[in-house]
Order: structure tokens, then sequence, then C-alpha cells
């Protein structure tokens, strides 16, 4: 489904980096933390239209942990991008990000826009994660940075006994069925998906993941209003990890962004799979990167896939975070 190679960022640590080994304009994935390849059943595809290349965040999947252990905030995280870009000779891309891999995008494209063609962010914010966490289950805003902390700090004490269990539950269908009509995840992700997920993501050593997601906290909020090249901006609308509204706030300080506000909880590139590589196609042909004409058809082709799927941000009820 994919293949993977180690590259080396710029203090040293050595990273796990993986490519769907297609072919066509290059996609960058700034994942969510700790997130695997499989999130993006679509982009693994080799014949997808797209050379798509990611990384595993450090410590996580393989990739190594740094020798100073205090090296996990963001700024390394665009590090260990600028290093997988120059490792793979990508020059110029689309970047494709979930969650925490947004506000990577961002210090990307902030520090070096040269570099970005275009942008597909999901469910994230630029910085300020913690701020906009939550709001779904009603946390005043004032609390949620300290009740991200709360978690953070509570997964890392109790790292050891979840990464034993975490070995031990059964992966397969069921297992995907009760996540997928949990609330936590909508029954829209299919079950082939869900799996191939669930098996890699519970590899970790969950006192380091909730060690990288303690240091994501220290990312504050970034002005976007710089971003000149297309942008298009993904939302839940019942996403219990990143408010939607926040999401969405962000998204009109750039006057050009697309936005989507879809039917989905966190778990955007698994539940709407098809719809993200129609924005993504959409992206592509508002950039100026080449685009093959089998990818300009199904961007015509995908239009009504996205309008069959966005929520009505008038109507609030609808999405109360």
């Amino acid at each position: 489904m994919y293949s993977t190679f180690t590259f080396t960022s710029a203090d040293g640590t050595e990273l796990l980096g993986w490519t769907n080994d297609g072919e066509g304009p290059t996609v960058v994935v700034c994942n969510g933390l700790g997130v695997p390849p499989e999130a993006w059943p679509r982009l693994l595809d080799p014949h997808c239209g797209y050379k798509v290349v990611g990384w595993n965040h450090r410590g996580g999947l393989g990739s190594g942990r740094p020798s100073d252990p205090e090296r996990i905030r963001v700024e390394d995280h665009v590090a260990d991008a600028l290093a997988l870009m120059e490792h793979t000779g990508i020059d110029r891309t689309l970047l494709v990000a979930w969650s925490l891999g947004v506000n990577v995008s961002f210090e990307i494209a902030a520090e070096h826009p040269e570099k970005v063609a275009g942008m597909l962010m999901c469910a994230g914010v630029p910085g300020g994660t913690f701020d906009a966490a939550f709001a779904y289950l009603m946390v005043p805003k004032p609390l949620r940075k300290t009740s991200g902390l709360v978690v953070s700090r509570a997964g890392q004490a109790m790292g050891k006994p979840l990464t034993m269990l975490a070995r031990s539950v059964p992966k397969g269908n069921t297992f995907a069925e009760i996540l997928r009509h949990s609330g936590f995840m909508l029954p829209s992700a299919r079950t082939k998906d869900v799996v191939p997920w669930i098996r890699s993501f519970l590899e970790h050593d969950f006192e380091w993941y909730f060690r990288l997601m303690a240091a994501a906290a220290d990312h504050d909020p970034m002005d976007p209003s710089f971003v000149q090249c297309p942008i298009t901006v993904v939302a839940g609308g019942f996403d219990v990890m990143t408010s939607m509204r926040d999401v969405v706030a962000f998204a009109q300080q750039i006057p050009h962004a697309e936005v989507h506000v879809l039917q989905a909880t966190h778990f955007v590139p698994l539940e709407f799979p098809d719809e993200v590589m129609a924005m993504l196609d959409g992206l592509l042909m508002r950039s100026d990167l080449t685009a093959p004409e089998s990818i300009a058809e199904r961007a015509e082709a995908e239009s009504d896939v996205l309008e069959a799927t966005v929520i009505d941000l008038r109507d609030s009820s609808a999405h109360p975070a």
C-alpha cells in the first residue's frame, strides 16, 4: 500500500518516511499527532495521480526519538518536514494536513512560501491547538488549554498500562465497528479503512505519545492572513477535538480561502476520503502546478460530491462546536 524509508532531520534525529510510490504533482502530508499513513486511504493509492510523501513523528511508529527529549515542539516537526522534502528532492509542493499538521503547515508556509504551492488543511488551527479543543463538549474557552494539559499529563502517567492495553485489545472489524458508532468517529468511515488505521495507531508507546501532545500546547496562535497560495480549509461539524467555529474563524481571515464544513468528527480523512481527494484536485487546479489531464477531468466530475456533503454554516444547530 505504501513503502517506507529513513531520513535524518537537522538535529540528527532519524525518522521514518513513507510514500505511495505514485507519480504526478507532489503532496507532502503533515499528519495529525502520531497518526499513521493509513489515515489517508485514497492518497496511499499509487494510482491516485499524485506523488505523496509523509513521515512519522519523532519517537512514534518507527521514527527515532531525539537525543534531547525536549525537541518535540512544532518547530521540530517543521524541521522534520523540511528535511523530508530535501531528502525526497521536493522543491515545491501541495501541503495536506490534519490536526497538529495544520500548525506545522502554516509554519512552513510562513518560513518558506516559495516551497508551498497550495494548502489543504483539515480539522486543525494554526496555533493555539488546545484553545480550540473540547468545544463540542461545551468546555468554556478559558478552560480548554488547561483541560488539554490535564489530559496530556494523565496520559503520560497512565502511559505504560495504556500501551499494554493497546497491544492486547483485538484490532479487527469489531473494534472498528464500535469506534465507528461511538460518536467519536462516525459510520461514514469505512470499516476497511478504519481497521488498518487502528492496527497502526495502537502500536504507539502512549507515554511518549502524550508527551508529544503536551508539547503541542506551546505553539501560539498565528495570524493566518499572510497566506498567498491557494488554500482549502476543512472543518468537521461534530469535531470533539478541534472547534469547528475556531477552524472557520481562522479561515475567514484569509480572503481567498475555500472553506468546507462537513458532517464529520475530527476524523475527516477517514470519514470523507473521496471528498478530501476532490478538494485536493480542486486545490491543484487553483495552484500554479501543472495538473495532468486525468486530474482535471476528475476535478470537474467531483464538484457535485462536495456540494452534497457541506453543512450550511447558517444552521448553527447542526454544529454546536
